[in-house]
């Protein structure tokens, strides 16, 4: 920039430490041009600033040729004239904002932890001392179970307590949502059947999944809530709950006294 008989320049540090990363090899000849550039502006230019004034056409004439001229190792912009007075500040502010590398952080992804918060709050806190919390079914524990199944909690007091939540509103794919219901559906059945063994009535056991309504755009998370919360209580083998229902689970467990299923896995184990 040349304003008022005086000579701005600035190299993007930035842009050179990224040439520097995409093109290592040949950075060397890239430092070797900007150091001859730097020497020329300091040592020719600043004495001569007023070979480039606005009077003299010539040589506004040869910075135009320079970006013509496309078969030297930089490329230069057509010279522009810009009607403004430029001092030190000013020079700065136009060069952060056109000829800078500016990079914009990532915006971070708010993470609502809604849901978790309040299945740990009214769920897994009261409960931890009471029935087993966030626990794995192991496949070798229940009779014909073929697979590990992690539940937010299970209990038994003459019935078996299962609860699964899963948050649809989570970053989770679409598929790993689908397979942990399915497979919570054929975790059922085998833990009644388990339960029978032991002289529970299979048809009085509470099986609760916990989903709330799906809150964003995605047309396969939508329809999966639609599907769920359409289904008939006949239609599967747990009852959809959201996760403010899941308070009243919690009554209803403290309220039967009900153990930890570890404790009747120990006993068959007997």
């Amino acid at each position: 920039m040349i304003s008022n008989n005086k000579v701005y320049y600035k190299f993007s540090n930035d842009k050179i430490q990224l040439v520097s990363k995409i093109n290592p090899l040949n950075f060397k000849l890239l430092e070797y041009t900007i150091d001859k550039i730097n020497n020329f502006i300091k040592n020719e230019l600043e004495k001569e600033v007023s070979l480039f004034s606005d009077d003299n056409k010539v040589n506004f004439e040869y910075l135009k040729r320079l970006s013509i001229y496309n078969n030297g190792f930089l490329q230069f912009d057509n010279p522009s004239i810009i009607n403004i007075d430029f001092d030190e500040v000013k020079f700065n502010e136009f060069f952060h904002k056109y000829i800078d590398l500016v990079i914009k952080p990532a915006d971070k992804k708010i993470v609502d932890n809604t849901f978790s918060r309040i299945i740990k709050d009214t769920f897994q806190e009261p409960l931890k001392d009471i029935i087993n919390i966030n626990y794995k079914v192991k496949k070798a524990t229940i009779p014909n179970l073929f697979f590990d199944y992690n539940l937010d909690g299970i209990g038994y007091n003459g019935i078996i307590y299962t609860v699964k939540s899963i948050d649809l509103n989570s970053d989770k794919p679409i598929d790993q949502i689908r397979k942990d219901i399915s497979e919570f559906e054929s975790l059922n059945p085998r833990i009644d059947l388990f339960g029978e063994s032991n002289n529970f009535p299979p048809n009085k056991n509470k099986h609760y999944l916990v989903i709330d309504k799906y809150e964003g755009q995605k047309a396969s998370y939508k329809e999966l809530y639609e599907i769920l919360s359409g289904q008939k209580s006949s239609d599967c083998n747990y009852k959809l709950i959201n996760s403010n229902d899941l308070k009243d689970v919690t009554s209803e467990i403290k309220k039967n006294n009900a153990h930890k299923f570890s404790e009747l896995i120990e006993k068959n184990s007997l």
